[in-house]
């Protein structure tokens, strides 16, 4: 997974934190070409703060739900 931004604010440092509590790998990605925040995971793009956010809640509830399988 890619964290793509323009510059290291406090909201991308917030989100980077995210992801380190959830042990997902990820890659951070300066590029100027980036109006607006994104992750990129795949194919498929999250794209400001607002869909991140609610993407890595996605996953958050995927690995609880992973992890307290009594399969």
């Amino acid at each position: 997974m890619d964290l793509v931004y323009k510059e290291k604010t406090e909201k991308i440092i917030s989100v980077e934190d995210r992801l380190k509590n959830l042990s997902l790998a990820y890659k951070l990605v300066e590029s100027e070409n980036a109006d607006l925040p994104s992750l990129v995971d795949g194919k498929k793009s999250y794209i400001g703060f607002y869909k991140m956010e609610r993407y890595i809640d996605q996953l958050d509830r995927e690995k609880e739900q992973w992890y307290y399988c009594n399969c």
